[in-house]
């Protein structure tokens, strides 16, 4: 403090430093969530392209690099930030950002939509990120419907394409139990018919 500054001057000077550090804080943390836009690359505004996170990234619910930025000692998703500004739709706790480009870097909220978890895993599934690849899923199918049993596809499979698909999974799909969303007239009437039985068995 200056020399012989009065009391009263001097417990104003430390009560306006104060409320100037506590404004700029709050700014900091306030701008860290309404400025995320700052460390997105967004290609000049390009709603095409994806636009990539900057900053932080770590680690997702299956162990994949994702975007974040930590707010109010609280760590968010920056898409999930993104999403929200863009659209001012409060996500709650079980909706999810899916991705249409299918890259989890992306902060673009044109390449956005919110689902639910369920929503996806069926994205997952249409788009081949994860399983089996819809041309072997399709192979598998052709097998079923002539007769092939579910051991000699899963060594097929293996001998002819490297693939270690069990057994098990055949039966799945020929339960129409996975990969439902590839439309096969022949599995449903297979799968149907097969249900009906058990269920007929069971009530004897």
């Amino acid at each position: 403090m200056t020399k012989d500054m009065p009391d009263h001057v001097a417990a104003n000077r430390v009560a306006n430093k104060t409320k100037r550090t506590k404004r700029l804080r709050g700014s900091s943390e306030r701008s860290e969530f309404y400025d995320v836009f700052r460390r997105i690359d967004m290609h000049n505004g390009d709603k095409e392209v994806c636009w990539e996170w900057r900053g932080a990234h770590g680690l997702g619910t299956r162990q994949e690099w994702r975007p974040r930025v930590a707010i109010d000692n609280k760590h968010y998703y920056v898409y999930r930030v993104v999403y929200q500004l863009y659209t001012g739709h409060t996500l709650a706790k079980h909706e999810v950002v899916r991705h249409t480009c299918d890259h989890s870097w992306c902060c673009n909220p044109h390449h956005m939509l919110v689902g639910t978890q369920a929503d996806n895993v069926a994205d997952m599934l249409d788009r081949e990120r994860v399983g089996i690849k819809h041309y072997h899923v399709k192979r598998i199918m052709e097998m079923l419907e002539i007769g092939c049993t579910a051991e000699f596809i899963s060594r097929k499979m293996r001998e002819g394409y490297d693939m270690q698909i069990d057994p098990s999974m055949v039966r799945k799909i020929r339960m129409r139990t996975v990969y439902k969303h590839i439309p096969w007239p022949w599995g449903d009437n297979y799968a149907t018919a097969r249900r009906a039985r058990l269920a007929k068995l069971r009530a004897e």
